[in-house]
């Protein structure tokens, strides 16, 4: 019985049903379950297994309350969703392989250089990739042009983050918001890229998709493309970080260069599109878990499929 365990599973309803769907397909015996701090009110509870509850990650005892959970139910992957547990998990992760619960995270340095978007900044900057100006609040040049763009330094979700136009705009934010990064605005297109490495690094897949709408944070509407470019640019970043697993590349196309602006070690909200299009992400996910033989799949998936994501509800 092959088991996997999402945490913070809360409105990931489309993940959990893609991954309980490619098993019943490819016939696996499987479980899939989740955890919550509230599961009576996180829709995806109601299409796992089981969900558990625990406590909130940044409350003592949540990393026991997930390796207990793990050993009774001998969870054979664990897939974290929420990026305030990276570093938990992280520093514990022996503690996981020791009941042989393999942990689906990216090393600390990775986590560590995602979770802050200034690290980010200075690796693109490091390894010549593309991407707007950057500063720091107190290192912010005395001449500078407007618009510009300020986002929070960590965190998910794009909660805070927004155009510029002035410099009594700028000074307004700054005076009632700590930790907010500051960079040249960049108009364009905004691309999404779904990227999964293998447990060693090497990229298997890269799935471009057009940011067509973004609703509280995450994509409402979204279409895959095909582009050599940014699936080139996408598995050379990803491969020099040195991520695995899923992961969550952002750029801007402004008409005449790409510019890089963001990495996350994690699933993203419209990773859904990605696995419909044709990247089975359970599957080779499965696979990997069982050391068998993966072959990276570029460019292997339905180019132009859109989505359109709508609200539904649980009744209880």
């Amino acid at each position: 019985m092959f088991t996997v365990l999402f945490t913070s599973i809360g409105r990931r309803v489309e993940l959990v049903k893609a991954f309980k769907e490619s098993y019943e397909r490819h016939g696996i015996q499987s479980r899939v379950l989740g955890v919550d701090t509230e599961p009576s009110l996180a829709p995806a509870s109601y299409f796992v297994g089981r969900c558990f509850k625990v406590p909130k990650a940044k409350d003592e005892g949540y990393v026991d309350s997930l390796l207990a959970i793990c050993e009774a139910e001998k969870v054979d992957l664990l897939i974290p969703l929420f990026e305030p547990e990276f570093l938990l998990l992280d520093a514990r992760r022996f503690e996981f392989a020791r009941i042989n619960t393999c942990l689906l995270l990216s090393e600390y340095r990775v986590i560590e250089t995602c979770s802050d978007k200034f690290k980010t900044y200075q690796f693109f900057i490091d390894h010549g990739i593309k991407t707007p100006y950057t500063w720091l609040p107190e290192a912010l040049p005395e001449m500078i042009t407007y618009p510009l763009f300020i986002k929070p330094r960590s965190g998910m979700g794009s909660q805070g983050a927004q155009k510029v136009e002035s410099g009594e705009q700028l000074q307004f934010i700054l005076q009632h918001a700590v930790d907010f990064l500051i960079q040249d605005y960049i108009p364009g297109k905004e691309y999404t890229l779904d990227i999964l490495a293998d447990l060693e690094g090497q990229v298997l897949s890269v799935v471009p998709r057009e940011r067509l709408e973004v609703r509280a944070g995450e994509v409402s509407k979204s279409r895959t493309l095909y582009r050599s470019d940014l699936i080139a640019q996408g598995k050379l970043i990803v491969e020099q970080l040195g991520a695995i697993g899923p992961v969550t590349v952002q750029c801007i196309d402004n008409g005449t260069d790409l510019y890089w602006i963001e990495i996350n070690p994690r699933f993203s909200g419209g990773v859904p599109l990605s696995i419909k299009a044709g990247v089975d992400y359970p599957y080779l996910l499965y696979q990997m878990h069982q050391k068998q033989n993966v072959k990276p799949l570029l460019g292997q998936y339905d180019h132009n499929l859109t989505m359109l994501r709508y609200d539904q509800a649980v009744y209880f």
